[in-house]
């Protein structure tokens, strides 16, 4: 009896550790991404310190989506954390190997909201520097569809779509010929920002490992 109780025993204990073990194998591994919450509208964000800034733009949507764009000393983004709705997970780009916790030291709400962009408002043609002597010409229809240039060798064409993103338009874009930085296919958002004017409008895309970061001129 007692010999019995005692196999029981270490038939149990040996069960309780392969059930342990199977939900560590099991688990999601994947580095959790926190970012402040901040209310609808476009701030002027520090993720530094006041002696070691780390400046960059955070786009609140009211459907929830956010981004948040961190930039490299020449005002292109460096660091970008993107959420697509108030129950998604946020996700880095470059995609983060650890956990993440962003601190806002500081974060500025523009005091006049720039209008929300329209796929007819946007209609137009367009001139954005991609690299120092690498420039791209293309045009946005009524409709959001986006055509390359002829004139131009890097060609980006895609689609705007009309649904909200981050308080701009989501886009999906195609490249080619535009140099090897530049992703090939990626997904992002087109926003207006009255700090970047006379620009008009910031192009935001990546294709999860690679950013694309553009100011278009009306041509």
């Amino acid at each position: 009896m007692q010999a019995s109780l005692l196999l029981r025993a270490r038939l149990l204990s040996l069960l309780a550790t392969l059930a342990l073990a199977a939900c560590k194998g099991g688990g999601d591994d994947t580095p959790v991404v926190q970012v402040p919450e901040l209310s609808p509208g476009t701030y002027l964000v520090n993720a530094g310190t006041t002696e070691a800034p780390v400046l960059g733009r955070y786009f609140s949507g009211s459907d929830g989506s956010r981004l948040l764009v961190l930039h490299n000393s020449a005002e292109q983004a460096e660091r970008l954390y993107r959420r697509s709705a108030a129950d998604a997970a946020w996700t880095a780009v470059p995609a983060a190997t650890a956990d993440v916790s962003i601190a806002l030291q500081s974060s500025f709400k523009q005091a006049q909201a720039s209008a929300a962009p329209t796929l007819a408002g946007l209609a137009g043609r367009y001139v954005a520097q991609l690299a120092p002597g690498i420039w791209a010409q293309f045009s946005i229809a009524a409709d959001g569809s986006l055509s390359a240039g002829s004139a131009s060798p890097c060609k980006l064409s895609g689609r705007l779509d009309a649904k909200a993103g981050a308080g701009g338009l989501a886009v999906s874009l195609n490249a080619s010929g535009c140099g090897s930085s530049v992703p090939a296919s990626s997904q992002g958002f087109v926003l207006l920002d009255a700090e970047e004017q006379p620009a008009r409008f910031r192009l935001l895309a990546d294709d999860g490992r690679s950013l694309l970061d553009l100011r278009a001129f009306t041509e």
